[in-house]
């Protein structure tokens, strides 16, 4: 598995180029993905050490993704403004982040999760 390759599964185009920016900037490779069936593909031909996902997708819900990226080994995080609607559980499998989201705080969330890259 790529040791710090970062699957972004956000379909707010402003705010996935900024994070994708932020962590490019920081040495790590990131694919995006704007929808569940996107981010499912790129699961299926890909492997990952991280997959930040937003909860709430055009075609579903961003906890299937995490959920899936998890049974293949990768860490998770969902994010969204909505955390506190979100159900238990299942996202309790997770790291989440609060939307809206400062760039240090997705970058320090990503090297506690799978830490820095040897480019910084």
């Amino acid at each position: 598995m790529p040791e710090k390759r970062i699957l972004l599964v956000e379909d707010d185009a402003a705010i996935h180029e900024l994070l994708a920016a932020v962590l490019h900037g920081e040495g790590y490779r990131v694919d995006v993905a704007t929808t569940v069936a996107e981010a499912t593909a790129f699961l299926d031909e890909s492997s990952y050490a991280l997959v930040i996902a937003d909860w709430r997708l055009p075609d579903g819900n961003g906890l299937l993704i995490a959920d899936i990226a998890a049974e293949l080994g990768a860490e998770t995080m969902v994010m969204s403004g909505y955390l506190f609607q979100m159900p238990g559980g299942r996202a309790d499998r997770h790291e989440t982040l609060m939307k809206p989201l400062r760039p240090s705080e997705l970058v320090a969330a990503v090297e506690r999760s799978i830490g820095k890259t040897d480019v910084c």
